[in-house]
């Protein structure tokens, strides 16, 4: 029970806890960047805790690969350093800003070792 539901929880919390504190202590154009690297890698873990009491179903290193990849393209694009303005229209239609694409880093480590 520890590691299904209290493990994830107590995670969350500090994460909660340290991405507060940390965003007090780093400021300017550098720190927003960090910030915004560690809320990526934080939630990463938080999907990743979610899944570490199940039994892996396959062991398939291309779903891994693609998962990767995709975690990498968010991260970039939640950096700004990517900006398609076609992709970014079909983006906004579809509504994928702000938490969404914060649950779309939890689902890639929830995925990554399923």
């Amino acid at each position: 029970m520890y590691r299904r539901y209290i493990l994830p929880l107590l995670l969350l919390l500090a994460l909660s806890l340290g991405l507060r504190w940390l965003s007090l202590v780093l400021t300017g154009s550098l720190g927003q960047a960090l910030l915004i690297i560690l809320r990526a890698v934080l939630l990463f873990s938080f999907g990743i805790s979610l899944n570490i009491a199940k039994r892996r179903r396959y062991e398939s290193w291309l779903k891994k690969v693609i998962v990767s990849f995709v975690f990498i393209f968010f991260l970039v694009w939640d950096l700004g350093y990517v900006m398609i303005p076609e992709l970014k229209t079909i983006f906004d239609w579809l509504g994928l800003n702000g938490y969404i694409v914060y649950l779309i880093y939890i689902y890639c480590g929830y995925v990554f070792f399923d």
